[in-house]
């Protein structure tokens, strides 16, 4: 997959868009040559589209509130007639301004690291996914096969190609009481076939729904987004917070599909992705997941 694509979808665009626009609301205090005004306004918008192709999947509020301080800057910054009380708006929207560019990367920072899970120790893992996780019947070895050898511990795959979040109920409905640790890595497919996120909602809280447990500890993967999906990041960590399950950042999946020799066509795991990614779970499950 298009590397660029990927760093978008990561969320890690955030960061250098936030600085350029910090750094371009702070340059407007000052009296510049013709052309470095001309550069920063370059940067606001450059900085303004880093951010929004990040597609952090903040609440509506602070996405209302961003676009409202924004506009106020903007249009405080193009003034004709410059005036003391024009003056005095344009310093206080800047405030604003670098406020809100300041709390938007330190919330989403605390959805940057991976989880410290806790819960019941267990030597049984069991997998929901799409083909990412069931693979694709070729020579390559799905991943819970190759951690159930690498870690010892016994990795039950219930993933199945193709697999929607709705095919995710029939799946959970084959989770026992005994097996005490779920990972899910489902969704995918419902952002390549534009399911609409009312109806991923409806699916996704029925799967949490079926498995949540005192006794049990639900993982699940964080979706990588671009602009136009950025509903579906916030309908996760919605649900997630309800159901208290342990999210694993967008970033991560990333990194593992990230380079040519890590899949076979952009999204399905060959042998190299396949450590990668038993790597990265059996890091999250380290807490609670024992071999045999």
């Amino acid at each position: 997959m298009n590397p660029v694509i990927l760093f978008f979808a990561s969320g890690e665009s955030l960061y250098p868009g936030a600085a350029l626009l910090i750094a371009s609301v702070v340059t407007s205090a000052f009296s510049l040559p013709t052309i470095v005004i001309w550069i920063r306004r370059i940067s606001v918008w450059v900085g303004l589209a880093l951010l929004i192709m990040a597609s952090p999947p903040l609440p509506w509020s602070l996405d209302a509130l961003f676009g409202l301080v924004f506009l106020l800057f903007l249009i405080s910054g193009h003034r004709l007639k410059p005036t003391h009380e024009l003056r005095r708006f344009h310093i206080a929207s800047s405030v604003f301004f670098v406020l809100v560019l300041l709390i938007i990367p330190i919330t989403e920072f605390a959805h940057r690291r991976l989880p410290a899970i806790r819960g019941e120790a267990s030597d049984h893992l069991v997998v929901i996914g799409d083909s990412i996780s069931a693979g694709l019947g070729t020579r390559v070895r799905a991943w819970p096969e190759v951690m159930r050898q690498a870690t010892g511990a016994e990795v039950t795959n219930l993933s199945k190609p193709g697999a929607t979040m709705m095919d995710g109920l029939s799946l959970a409905n084959r989770v026992t009481e005994q097996d005490h640790l779920v990972l899910i890595e489902l969704g995918g497919n419902d952002l390549i076939a534009g399911e609409r996120s009312e109806d991923f909602e409806r699916s996704l809280d029925g799967v949490l729904a079926r498995l949540v447990s005192t006794k049990r500890t639900i993982v699940m993967f964080e979706l990588p987004l671009l602009p136009q999906m950025v509903t579906y990041g916030r309908v996760q960590r919605r649900l997630a917070k309800r159901y208290r399950v342990w999210l694993i950042p967008k970033r991560f999946l990333i990194t593992v599909i990230s380079g040519k020799d890590a899949t076979t066509d952009g999204l399905h795991l060959t042998d190299v992705g396949a450590r990668r990614m038993v790597s990265l779970v059996a890091q999250v499950f380290s807490p609670v997941l024992k071999p045999r």
